[in-house]
Order: C-alpha cells, then structure tokens, then sequence
C-alpha cells in the first residue's frame, strides 16, 4: 500500500528556514548597528529641567471653546514620577 504523499510538507520545511533567516537577518543588523536593546521607558534628563510652582493666575473652572476669547497654548509635556509624586514637563524648546 503506497504511503499518502502530502504537498504541503516540502512548504513547511521552506517556512522554516524563512523563519531561521529572518531571526538571523534581524540579529545581524542588531549587531551591525549597535541597536541598545535595554531601553524600556523614555528617559528624562532631569538636570536640564527647572522646578515650576503652580500659579495662582491658572483657573479649574477653564471650558476650551474654538474662537472665543484666549486659549492657552500647549507647551510640553508632563511625567509624574511614581516614587515622589514629582511632575517633570518636557517642553519643545
């Protein structure tokens, strides 16, 4: 009785070794471009920044409508750091 032949067992082998050269491919180009892979967060240089207090002048009860009187203007971004409560605001200067 003659064996079942299927037509997909030579594919998977082809699969295979597709898989073998790009893991290869991507761990050459690791290497070759010194990619530093232990970066888990966005680092913050905290001694460019400078403490800012909360001012006083800054309303909470602010509804932003397009057109109608002033805006405020985005300036950075903030981070709290978990361990001190402390904001850090990056801005775009």
């Amino acid at each position: 009785m003659p064996e079942d032949v299927s037509p997909l067992e030579g594919a998977v082998n082809i699969v295979d070794a597709m898989l073998v050269f790009a893991c290869g491919l991507m761990l050459s180009l690791v290497i070759h471009w010194n990619v530093d892979l232990g970066q888990t967060g966005e680092r913050v240089d905290l001694k460019q920044g400078r403490e800012v207090t909360q001012n006083q002048d800054i309303r909470n009860d602010l509804i932003e409508t397009q057109g109608q009187g002033k805006l405020y203007e985005k300036m950075g971004t903030v981070y709290k750091d978990p361990n001190t409560g402390q904001f850090f605001m990056l801005t775009n200067e």
